[in-house]
């Protein structure tokens, strides 16, 4: 065989043994597994599916990309995720959207019971302020003349269906008061807004207030924690005011498609416990104004269905509406 010939047949040789390996092998690409996140990018939701894919990855063996579906209040990603193959390569990272949209919308594309929860990756409480000159300078205050005044005070939230308007509507409901919500576009637009003078109370995420009350802008009435929040002690909780045992968190997690081999959630499951061990990520977690979270597979799942009860009674109670 001549030289060329030799370089000829080494190269069908070796392209074909290539082609071989890519058909023989195709679970390199399965090394390739997507967290679709709820909304778009920034905010807690997007930052929770980076930190966490970024050291989940390596522990099975993957890489993590995160992918951002924002649209319909995060049914479009659930959907996605709802109808992808049960192979573990296509997983939900959202948050109280997940079981809020089931009782708010009347078609979400999918069923409580179409995902398995895998791990509660983040939990953290809202805040009820008040401007500092307010004449509520405690929250029993603030129920006080709610009591004394039902269908007229009002507070503003995040938007309707968000995080913050359920636990304003709960916090309100379980006191047994009448108050009127005011919905924006966002915690940003209702702070300032209660700074301004236009509204007298306001709902809002922990993350979002911290910086103000911290600067003395807005006064804090209480957060919705079961106790008193880590690095904001000085704020009592709703539970403190006659409301044992009252909590309602803002929370993110995992979910993968129905019919998930047990083994893949498992795994996972523990992998995304090992992540949330690590003391950086605790500490970048509690940059967002949350903990890192505790429910492992079994115990998210009896959780999610504890959320998916309260959520349909604070809907059917307020008469709640999607925008």
């Amino acid at each position: 065989m001549m030289h060329s010939e030799r370089i000829g047949f080494s190269l069908r040789f070796w392209c074909a043994v290539s082609v071989a390996m890519l058909l023989a092998f195709p679970a390199h690409a399965a090394n390739t597994i997507r967290f679709y996140a709820i909304v778009a990018a920034g905010g807690s939701v997007d930052a929770m599916a980076r930190i966490v894919g970024e050291k989940f990855g390596p522990l099975v063996d993957a890489t993590v990309v995160v992918e951002n579906k924002p649209g319909g209040g995060g049914n479009l990603a659930t959907q996605t995720v709802a109808r992808a193959a049960p192979d573990g390569l296509s997983i939900l990272v959202s948050g109280n959207n997940h079981t809020s949209n089931l009782s708010l919308y009347k078609d979400t594309g999918y069923q409580l019971d179409d995902l398995i929860p895998v791990a509660e990756l983040m939990r953290g409480p809202a805040v009820i302020v008040v401007p500092n000159n307010s004449p509520y300078q405690s929250f029993d205050q603030l129920l006080a003349e709610a009591k004394k005044r039902p269908g007229q005070v009002s507070f503003g939230t995040a938007g309707i269906g968000t995080a913050s308007h359920f636990a304003a509507e709960y916090t309100f409901f379980t006191a047994q008061v009448n108050m009127i919500s005011v919905p924006y576009r966002g915690s940003g637009p209702s702070l300032t807004d209660l700074m301004g003078g236009q509204i007298p109370v306001a709902v809002s995420s922990l993350v979002a207030a911290m910086p103000l009350i911290k600067a003395g802008k807005l006064k804090a009435l209480a957060v919705t924690s079961l106790k008193r929040w880590p690095g904001a002690e000085n704020i009592p909780a709703v539970a403190e005011f006659g409301m044992p045992g009252f909590e309602q968190l803002s929370w993110i997690g995992l979910f993968a498609p129905k019919g998930t081999p047990p083994e893949i959630i498992s795994q996972y499951s523990q992998a995304a416990k090992t992540v949330l061990a690590d003391p950086e990520v605790q500490r970048r977690v509690a940059g967002l104004g949350g903990v890192v979270g505790e429910y492992g597979a079994a115990d998210f799942k009896k959780f999610i269905e504890q959320d998916y009860d309260i959520v349909q009674k604070i809907v059917k109670s307020s008469g709640m509406k999607p925008d």
